[in-house]
């Protein structure tokens, strides 16, 4: 089980974040939120393009 603590992202990270899970397409973030959110376990890179992950998801809804 991951724990997830609000205070890993910045509020432009979770911003970041936020865009990828509602973007249709190729969303434009800042390449170090791709990488800290990447590195994080909450989005991954796939042939499709990026992905929010279940962790992902999690610290979304951790948030409402």
């Amino acid at each position: 089980m991951t724990v997830h603590s609000p205070r890993l992202l910045t509020p432009e990270e979770f911003a970041s974040l936020l865009e990828i899970a509602v973007a249709s397409d190729n969303p434009t973030i800042p390449p170090q939120h791709l990488s800290k959110l990447i590195t994080l376990g909450y989005v991954i890179e796939t042939a499709k393009g990026i992905v929010v992950t279940g962790d992902g998801l999690i610290r979304i809804t951790e948030s409402e």
